[in-house]
């Protein structure tokens, strides 16, 4: 379907934007190109026909009422909409004595005000929508896989639909380090951070150098620079340096999220920038653990090696049996899957079947609410990196242990409330009453009586109690020797671990291990 094309010219990023914004998916209207000062648009527009041009009055180097009557020395009949922050009648006076159509304040622009003064141009001058060639003299932008390719690009600049030369070629791979949250749009969030970027590439690079961009299903961005004619290699490799490290500071300045970018070599023809334009996409992905904020050299890059490994079954088992008994543990066993993760470096579907996994068990047992985890988490598939991932995580299941906390507050004095949290903190190292008396500032005896009137039990019991639930998720591992889960659950005696479990539980450590 043919729709009325519009160039749209304002120095303010923001401005252009929200123009853009306004406009997306309307179906009549579309922003053919942007520009952002009037010498660029000029020389656009001397090679492109359009239906309307939309012109900021104020403008450096060139302002709106020159660039108007430029371009109706081109086309006479080019309807101008003329835009200004300034209620001024000389700015009036200005665009309407150059043949400006219609007239727009910045601070009066809304959607339905936009389409209204769109609509109005389009009535007056009988403005038919018609498909029009557009000359993208650069920055020329494809969303296909399928149609960046050696093949087509040539075939593109051949015709002299895109000003790019498949000589010299750098390719950049470009990976905006996505802030997401809940109740985001991700889908939406992504591509408008996308549009900014790729704004911020227009404004770095301007008239001054020929490139096209291909935007992945993922959002992330690969740039192709053409240095035609550059002779020096250093030289074009010092360009891009300087181009990545001002782009990754406009990035952080302007839109507050950090990017990540790898840097390609030059290469004499198109093929090979293709060929490692993909192996720089590639690349971008080992954010997942790596991190973003980087910018990282083609050319000392190094793939990370993903494990095929799973979680333990062992270890699903431990955080079972630790969740449904309401285990403190379970944190640290949670904690260790999640290390795991990031230390054996699983591949990416492993690592998100893992998470969805380890989040249905924690909902199971109450520790956190499906609404939770969607609002927090989102879908787990649009997070790039697993830092993100884990810190959300572990957030929600701290503050949910601390509401249980609150919940569950016991009514022990301060100082057998002191000894308790002590005790439940350190039990599996090596500690007595008298420590923990000395911790708590009381006497032994004292702590002694009043411990086993608060809580019912002996302190030496109440000890046991915690040193021996730990003992059985541990058993539950089944890849840990007995005599090992006695050391790391505090017991210091295999033959008393042996004792103590045989009296409260009824049968040894390894017929529990066996029955379970």
């Amino acid at each position: 379907m043919a729709t009325i094309k519009l160039a749209l010219v304002d120095d303010e990023l923001i401005s252009r934007n929200t123009i853009k914004k306004y406009l997306e998916g309307n179906g009549t209207y579309e922003i053919a190109a942007d520009f952002q000062n009037g010498k660029m648009a000029l020389e656009w527009l001397r090679k492109n026909s359009i239906d309307i041009l939309l012109c900021d009055m104020q403008m450096p180097e060139m302002d709106g009422v020159e660039l108007m009557r430029n371009v109706h020395i081109i086309d006479e009949y080019l309807p101008v909409i003329a835009i200004s922050s300034f209620d001024d009648f000389n700015y009036v006076r200005g665009s309407l004595i150059n043949g400006a159509a219609n007239y727009l304040l910045k601070h009066e622009i809304t959607k339905e005000n936009l389409l209204y003064v769109l609509d109005q141009v389009r009535e007056k001058y009988h403005i038919v929508p018609a498909e029009k060639n557009i000359c993208c003299q650069r920055g020329f932008c494809i969303y296909d896989k399928e149609e960046f390719t050696e093949e087509n690009l040539a075939q593109l600049s051949s015709k002299g639909i895109i000003n790019f030369h498949c000589q010299n070629v750098v390719p950049i791979a470009i990976g905006p380090d996505y802030k997401l949250s809940g109740g985001t749009n991700i889908a939406e969030y992504k591509q408008d951070i996308s549009k900014a970027v790729l704004d911020l590439l227009n404004q770095i690079l301007g008239n001054q150098y020929e490139y096209v961009v291909y935007i992945s299903k993922q959002y992330h961005i690969t740039l192709l620079i053409s240095f035609a004619g550059e002779r020096s290699t250093l030289f074009m490799l010092n360009t891009v340096t300087n181009l990545t490290g001002r782009l990754k500071r406009q990035i952080l300045r302007m839109l507050d999220i950090t990017v990540t970018l790898v840097n390609g070599e030059v290469h004499k023809n198109l093929g090979p920038a293709l060929q490692e334009a993909a192996r720089l996409a590639d690349i971008l992905k080992d954010k997942l653990y790596l991190g973003g904020n980087r910018v990282v050299p083609a050319a000392v890059a190094k793939k990370v090696e993903y494990s095929t490994e799973e979680i333990p079954e062992s270890l699903w088992a431990q955080l079972n049996f630790e969740l449904g008994h309401q285990m403190a543990e379970s944190r640290g066993t949670i904690c260790e899957i999640l290390d795991l993760i990031e230390q054996k470096r699983f591949q990416r579907e492993k690592m998100l079947w893992s998470l969805q996994e380890l989040a249905k068990l924690l909902c199971r047992y109450g520790f956190i609410s499906g609404p939770d985890v969607q609002k927090a988490i989102g879908h787990m598939e649009e997070y790039e990196e697993y830092a993100q991932l884990k810190g959300i995580l572990l957030d929600m299941l701290h503050q949910q242990m601390q509401r249980a906390k609150e919940e569950n507050q016991t009514n022990y004095p301060p100082q057998i409330e002191r000894a308790v949290s002590y005790i439940d903190k350190n039990y599996m190292n090596d500690i007595s009453l008298e420590k923990c008396a000395e911790i708590t500032g009381v006497s032994y005896t004292y702590l002694s009586r009043e411990f086993k009137r608060a809580t019912g039990m002996r302190f030496v019991e109440y000890l046991n109690r915690q040193r021996l639930n730990k003992a059985k998720s541990l058993l539950i591992r089944e890849d840990i020797p007995v005599k090992k889960v006695a050391e790391l659950s505090g017991f210091r005696n295999y033959n008393y671990f042996f004792k103590v479990f045989k009296e409260l539980e009824g049968i040894t450590p390894s017929e529990f291990g066996a029955k379970k």
